[in-house]
């Protein structure tokens, strides 16, 4: 077994990171995501474009924000902030947390029709809750998502390979 050196790193309202870029370039992987301003009716493409324009993210975490009976999760639009994310090669979360499932079947067929790279996250609190995982391979699955596309299912080598890549390129 190998431990990934990563961490998710809130977002902004205006996309940037609250960590510099010493401390991230030590990492392997960096999820980011945001944590405040989820329940915004407007449009909110722009933030997720910034966001995806950060050097130092690999992977959007939990896009929408939604939770269910709670709150319905941000609105963008999806097929553009997906298709940036597979120009500059990044990969958007699936949050398979049950009171999460975000993102959802029909924004995952639009990251299948634009060839977005997909991460899957159980958002595990307790050992008990890593099996959360198979439902976002389910979504995935259901949205056609090719499974070359799922980093999830790349061996530790060609992981960290995507995310040097990734980092390389975005300098």
């Amino acid at each position: 077994m190998r431990v990934l050196r990563s961490i998710e790193m809130n977002l902004s309202v205006t996309g940037e990171g609250d960590m510099g870029p010493d401390s991230l370039n030590t990492l392997d992987l960096v999820l980011a995501s945001f944590h405040s301003k989820l329940r915004v009716k407007e449009d909110q493409t722009d933030r997720y474009l910034a966001a995806l324009a950060n050097p130092h993210l690999h992977i959007l975490g939990h896009p929408q924000g939604r939770m269910y009976n709670f709150r319905t999760g941000l609105s963008a639009d999806w097929r553009r902030v997906m298709a940036e994310a597979t120009r500059l090669g990044k990969a958007l979360e699936v949050d398979a947390f049950p009171d999460r499932q975000d993102l959802k079947v029909e924004l995952l067929a639009i990251a299948a029709d634009e060839g977005t790279t997909i991460s899957i996250g159980s958002d595990a609190h307790w050992p008990g809750q890593i099996g959360f995982v198979e439902f976002g391979l389910a979504a995935a699955l259901e949205a056609c998502i090719p499974t070359e596309r799922i980093l999830n299912l790349k061996d530790t080598d060609d992981l960290l390979t995507w995310a040097a890549d990734l980092r390389e390129r975005s300098r």
